[in-house]
Order: C-alpha cells, then structure tokens, then sequence
C-alpha cells in the first residue's frame, strides 16, 4: 500500500519520512529569531514566535546524536513544523533540516529492512525502515519524539 509522506533529509545523507497528517509547514528561520531557554536539552536550540505562539526548535542532528556537517548557528536554518496527531492536542515543534525533499509516495508494505544507517538510539523513534528507490528511509514516529521533549522541558 502506498502512502504519502514529507521526506526531509538530515547530514550524513540520512532521509527521514513525516506522515503528511503530522507535516505544518517548511519555515526558513535566522539564528537571531532564536531565544534560548536555559536548563533544557542541548538539542532543543530554543523558541521563536511563529505565527504569534512560541514554537521550540528542535537540532534533529543533536537529537538524533549525529554528527553535523555545519554549524547550526551560523547560517539560515530550514525547518519543518511537525505537529502531533493525536485528537484534541495542538503541540507543535520545528525540526531543523539539511534539506527538504517534498512530498514522498511511499510504499509502507513494502520489505522492512534493518539498516546500519540508523544509529540504535535513533531506531527508538521510528516506525518502520523502507527502501525506497534503492534509498533507505525512516518513517519518523512524532508521538514519541513528542514525548521525548515533553520529559526534557517540564
């Protein structure tokens, strides 16, 4: 069965999938937009005011542990607002990306594959691990990646 999803891509040539429901939108963001909150995450680089409401930004490269290509803070940073799924909840949070790839037709039954690509604390949140086009590709698992930050800002 195919579905759609919103491919991005982190360093490392690591591609990531968002099912569409959870996928907002692509904001470009300045590091000067960007207001630091002591005592969280390393990962969490701080809020900006999106739209007239806080939003947090989330460094998927430290979160995910990998190693960065650049320096985060010195340069434009493209992100895209995943918001959860979940009836009745309006969290959001951006995650800052290498590159955005659009929208994905994906094949979700397609053979699920272990991949050394994904490091084993990464895997936790995924859903599932495809091949698509002779590419590997996580499926993102958002509730718990929520989850996740809601521990680390509480």
């Amino acid at each position: 069965m195919k579905q759609d999803y919103f491919g991005v891509e982190l360093s490392q040539s690591i591609n990531l999938a968002l099912p569409l429901e959870n996928m907002g939108t692509v904001i470009q963001i300045e590091p000067e937009q960007i207001c630091l909150v002591p005592g969280v995450s390393d990962y969490l680089l701080g809020v900006i005011n999106h739209q007239g409401s806080l939003l947090w930004v989330l460094d998927t490269e430290q979160f995910f542990q990998l190693e960065s290509d650049v320096e985060t803070w010195k340069q434009s940073l493209t992100a895209i607002i995943m918001k959860s799924s979940l009836t009745g909840t309006r969290k959001k949070v951006a995650l800052v990306v290498k590159k955005i790839q659009g929208v994905l037709n994906l094949n979700t039954q397609s053979e699920l594959i272990s991949s050394n690509c994904f490091l084993s604390q990464f895997q936790c949140f995924l859903d599932k691990i495809i091949m698509d086009n002779n590419t590997v590709v996580g499926i993102l698992d958002t509730e718990t990646i929520f989850k996740v930050i809601q521990t680390k800002v509480n």
